[in-house]
């Protein structure tokens, strides 16, 4: 899954060229060119082969060098373990190699460890110089493995899919520092080793991280955070900008019930002519979302609605579907939960890992994709990315979605209560 760099969108061809430190894994000693190679995944993968830019006297110094410590094949190809580093400009990966590698210089200082795909992404992009990556090789997920850098690299590939779902909010991230098998904590207050670029807002005693740009997002990937969850309302705003049930399945058996639960809920937003947005919790069940930008509706109204869809799904599949809020209650029912959509509490954000097996993300999702062949283990850090390159968001609609249909739902319901 991870030995290769064809499914690295980032690196697409621009107006500028890329550049980075590669080590050598070899040399072609009838075509004349060297290897390079990059880590990905704690895997040593080569990337491509380059001569232009090189002196002829550089070419023999290191082909010499090479051929010190290994002797070539019946292919006259000769293979080295990582060592020596090279600095290297190309315009873009095309089917997992380089295109148009172009040598710089040696790089005799630099370690090969360090030459992974995420720090070849940090090079290459307008990050804050505070930003790094530390300890990349540790394993954070270990089924299927995967690395801090690994997870890095993600995030830069989704940053443009999570950062608009975070900007303007307060952020509560779940870090796991020693893997998803370890110790985790919830972390809402801004440390106080946290960067100057990291931007903050204090609430209620809470100094709040707010993930508004890339370099807050690599830093916080950097700080093993795996999940964001982010607030309902924007920062200083009162009412929420979106509505969000969540279906909450007993085991991941039953994951069915979701679907069932999202396509009853969708016959009734189809029918008040109210948009709604699928995604996958990156856990056992689904997320419903329905934007009202600009909202005029406190929470309190809000809740009419939440409590009205709730109540009418459970009374018509009392067997299937419950609001009891106590698990030892529910028996074998999925719980639609209406009670977490308030002021102060959080959802998590879509595209955001989750410390789960699998790696599994809280993967936005198309109405037509709600079907029995889904299943929320197939998204995942490394499904995401790909998916990403070869269709739109499925929320691309989303922002600036006032939904004004809900207000003559809204209207109505509280017109009914007492």
């Amino acid at each position: 899954m991870t030995s290769s760099i064809q499914d690295i969108s980032f690196f697409k061809k621009r107006q500028k060229n890329f550049i980075g430190i590669f080590f050598i894994t070899g040399a072609d000693l009838k075509k004349k060119t060297f290897s390079a190679g990059l880590i990905r995944n704690n895997d040593a993968i080569t990337v491509g082969a380059f001569s232009q830019g090189m002196t002829a006297e550089e070419k023999t110094a290191l082909l010499e060098t090479l051929k010190k410590t290994s002797d070539p094949g019946d292919n006259m190809f000769l293979a080295v373990e990582p060592g020596i580093c090279v600095e290297l400009e190309f315009s873009s990966i095309k089917n997992g190699k380089l295109v148009k590698p172009v040598f710089l210089q040696f790089q005799f200082k630099y370690n090969w460890k360090d030459c992974t795909l995420a720090n070849l992404m940090l090079r290459n992009s307008a990050v804050d110089a505070g930003v790094n990556i530390t300890n990349p090789d540790k394993i954070i997920w270990d089924e299927p493995p995967v690395s801090k850098d690994e997870y890095i690299a993600y995030l830069f590939e989704a940053a443009p899919y999570i950062l608009p779902f975070l900007e303007n909010r307060t952020v509560t991230v779940i870090r796991y520092p020693d893997g998803i098998k370890k110790e985790a904590f919830y972390q809402k207050n801004r440390p106080d080793y946290t960067p100057d670029f990291i931007h903050s807002y204090f609430y209620e005693d809470i100094n709040y991280i707010v993930c508004d740009n890339l370099s807050s997002l690599i830093w916080l990937g950097n700080q093993a955070a795996l999940e964001l969850h982010v607030p309902f309302n924007f920062i200083g705003e009162t009412n929420p900008s979106e509505i969000v049930f969540d279906l909450d399945p007993p085991g991941k058996d039953y994951f069915p019930l979701a679907i069932k639960a999202a396509r009853e809920m969708k016959k009734l937003f189809d029918k008040f002519a109210v948009k709604s947005f699928p995604k996958l919790s990156g856990g056992k069940g689904l997320q419903i979302h329905i934007p009202v930008a600009g909202s005029p509706y406190t929470y309190e109204e809000t809740r009419l609605f939440t409590v009205f869809i709730a109540k009418y799904l459970t009374e018509l599949f009392p067997d299937d579907f419950t609001v009891e809020r106590m698990k030892k209650k529910r028996g074998n029912k999925l719980y639609i939960d209406y009670v977490q959509h308030w002021r102060g509490k959080t959802i998590i954000a879509p595209y955001s890992s989750r410390g789960r097996k699998g790696a599994t993300v809280a993967a936005p999702l198309h109405w037509e994709e709600i079907n029995d062949e889904l299943l929320p283990e197939n998204y995942s850090v490394f499904t995401v990315r790909e998916r990403l390159k070869k269709q739109p968001c499925p929320f691309k609609k989303y922002f600036g979605e006032e939904n004004t249909a809900l207000k003559a739902v809204i209207d109505a319901l509280k017109k009914q209560s007492p």
